[in-house]
């Protein structure tokens, strides 16, 4: 089939629109192909797409398919707005529950949340296990670029103040050392976190655990922790497979303390292990970890176990928890499929960037399914998790780890970037998050600003 004079390597309609997005802290125009596609691809037909546009030259380019689309008209509806215009192809879908808001200004705010959380919430483990590169700084920078420009079009007035374009410009052109950029822009992501965060659920109180002997010795470490940090340490969480599982990879602890900045500074590059595991830690003050918590897609209380201390917790209506994982899932098959581009351009990540992240964006269908089956307290294994993912998606993660260990990046990465948006249609049908109906009034999409 043809697309603009174009012949394309697979039976396909396809329509092509390049944005030319105008300068933002790196000073020169970003374009982005959107091959939008009028039906769902196989994984080979998207690389073949892919390795297609690269042979044309096309920048950034980005495979969207009629699923992707719709699934945009409530997890990002400025895109959805731009390429529908009243496109009767793809009909929008809505939140069922009727406590979750479908105007587009509360959608794009839900995105927004999300991007901006996704983006913190990985800062502290970047400084404490020194897990961070040019890449990493970059895309958090283009993140706070994003909030800026939500904040200058009017969308959320509460950032304007910020002047968050002209603070990301004076960084940039700093000539301050990667970890203290590091510090800068986790300062920055508090700041919009805090302005964003829903002032929603309940505020709970989490206190320490007696921890069953089998695995009392996992957690053995919180010695140390109140020895280091002595009266800064409020209280200390564990959460994840080190918890629910006898077959873990790391220990994902958090450290609720006075003073985080104080705390970060003097962990920072310890890479702090304990029995072998690497312990992947958040540090936060008591009033950072609540506007956290409200932003998350989980309620800690439910899977967490506070094995030092006491700390506050929000309990969140499973609504919004399910909303808050679509959102992200969402978000991560966007950057999967990013990733996959990158495959096929001449400027990809240097060698030590993408080895760890391919493995990581393999995992995102499981991480997704494993989140939102969680917000309605199914409590999944690894391995369970991938037997649903083979029944629901036909998507095998151990597989596709396994391929991209191989050398397959490309046909990993596609089969994964296509599994996200399964998963996030297979836990619909079983949980009729959104819904097409017609019953109810539209979200108003007004146009953009």
């Amino acid at each position: 089939m043809k697309s603009l004079g174009r012949q394309l390597p697979i039976n396909i309609e396809m329509e092509e629109r390049v944005v030319v997005r105008p300068p933002t802290w790196r000073e020169t125009p970003y374009e982005i192909s959107y091959l939008l596609v009028e039906r769902e691809v196989t994984s080979s037909e998207l690389v073949q797409l892919l390795k297609w546009a690269a042979t044309q030259g096309l920048k950034n380019p980005k495979v969207i398919t009629p699923h992707m689309v719709r699934w945009s008209s409530l997890l990002h509806p400025r895109f959805y707005h731009a390429v529908c215009k009243g496109n009767a192809m793809y009909p929008p879908l809505y939140w069922h529950d009727p406590d979750l808001p479908n105007d587009f200004t509360s959608l794009s705010r839900l995105w927004l949340e999300s991007t901006q959380f996704l983006a913190g919430v990985t800062l502290c483990a970047a400084i404490i296990q020194n897990r961070y590169s040019r890449g990493t700084i970059e895309s958090k920078l283009d993140k706070l670029w994003d909030a800026g420009r939500l904040a200058n079009e009017g969308m959320i007035p509460a950032l304007t103040s910020l002047n968050l374009h002209t603070e990301i410009n004076e960084l940039v052109r700093s000539q301050q050392s990667d970890q203290s950029k590091l510090f800068a822009l986790r300062h920055w992501f508090k700041v919009i976190l805090a302005t964003l965060a829903p002032q929603t659920g309940q505020l709970k109180t989490m206190r320490t655990m007696p921890l069953p002997s089998e695995i009392a010795e996992r957690f053995g470490f919180v010695k140390a922790l109140r020895q280091s940090l002595g009266h800064q340490l409020h209280a200390v969480i564990v959460y994840g497979s080190s918890v629910s599982s006898t077959n873990y990879a790391d220990i994902d602890v958090l450290l609720i303390v006075k003073h985080s900045d104080e705390v970060l500074k003097k962990m920072a590059g310890t890479s702090p292990r304990w029995n072998g595991k690497e312990l992947n830690m958040g540090v936060y003050s008591i009033e950072e970890f609540i506007t956290m918590q409200q932003l998350s897609g989980d309620n800690l209380l439910d899977y967490g176990i506070c094995i030092w201390g006491e700390a506050p917790v929000v309990h969140k209506p499973q609504a919004q928890l399910l909303a808050r994982n679509f959102s992200f899932g969402a978000i991560r098959q966007r950057q999967q499929l990013g990733m996959l581009a990158r495959q096929f351009s001449a400027t990809r990540l240097p060698l030590e960037d993408r080895t760890n992240l391919h493995q990581y964006f393999v995992k995102i269908p499981a991480n997704v399914a494993k989140g939102t089956l969680g917000a309605t307290n199914q409590r999944l294994s690894k391995d369970q998790i991938n037997h649903w993912l083979v029944s629901q998606t036909d998507f095998d993660m151990y597989r596709a780890q396994d391929e991209a260990r191989k050398g397959d990046i490309q046909g990993a990465l596609a089969s994964s970037s296509l599994a996200t948006g399964k998963v996030l249609s297979a836990l619909n049908q079983l949980m009729s998050v959104a819904t097409a109906r017609k019953n109810r009034e539209s979200p108003t999409f007004r146009t953009e600003p």
